[in-house]
């Protein structure tokens, strides 16, 4: 997603990923296309960073939100 479809804090979290990845925004890709067709190491970012967007929700860095945000909050305590 880029930042200007992302409300504010959404745009902040995109940014906070990445960083937190240590590639560039959006791993410099200016423009869309279909994962397929990005060079293998544009698809070896993006998993990258959905690996470390993965993370940052399990350790409570960020709050996953949108219809299956619910599913990466970390697990509550069951006996």
């Amino acid at each position: 997603m880029v930042a200007s479809w992302a409300g504010p804090g959404s745009a902040a979290v995109l940014h906070q990923v990445w960083d937190a990845a240590g590639l560039p925004f959006r791993a410099g890709l200016s423009f869309w296309r279909p994962y397929e067709r990005l060079s293998p190491a544009c698809q070896e970012a993006m998993l990258q960073a959905a690996a470390t967007a993965v993370q940052l929700a399990a350790d409570g860095r960020i709050m996953p939100c949108g219809t299956l945000g619910p599913a990466l909050h970390p697990a509550t305590y069951r006996r």
